[in-house]
């Protein structure tokens, strides 16, 4: 993907296909026994008498990952410059090794008050399972970025 050299290359409405990826279940346990060791994470068959059914990626695990992708892709590369906040929610669960596609929505663009070389930008992350179109990951995050 080719990197943005400026937030006044976005505007609302415009998204991007980040493509897909998964997470294999070997990294949704070791991400689970460091970071979020919830049995529904760790363990298939306590997972089975959870709310999901079964084993499935922490909703952080999730996120981080999402967040990686965005970095891999390039595409902000060049112009992003620190996080301010998000609203996210994980709507459904997402299981081992389930593929997902994710596009990077652009919600809204503001230039800076105090720093003209800058502004906020608010993208919206969304991954949907590639088998069922559920969403996985709907998130809303501020952005500061280059101009």
């Amino acid at each position: 993907m080719e990197p943005l050299n400026s937030l006044d290359e976005l505007s609302p409405g415009q998204e991007f296909d980040l493509g897909r990826f998964a997470l294999p279940r070997q990294e949704v346990l070791d991400f689970a026994r460091r970071y979020d060791p919830q049995y529904f994470h760790l363990d298939e068959e306590a997972a089975k008498g959870s709310t999901f059914g079964g084993l499935v990626a922490s909703g952080l695990h999730t996120l981080s990952s999402a967040i990686g992708h965005l970095v891999r892709s390039g595409l902000i590369t060049r112009i992003n410059l620190a996080g301010g906040g998000m609203e996210l929610s994980w709507p459904a669960p997402m299981p081992p090794d389930t593929e997902v596609a994710f596009t990077l929505g652009v919600v809204e663009i503001r230039p800076s008050r105090s720093k003209p070389e800058m502004g906020i930008v608010k993208l919206r992350y969304l991954l949907k399972r590639v088998d069922n179109g559920a969403v996985v990951l709907d998130a809303t995050a501020t952005h500061f970025m280059k101009r």
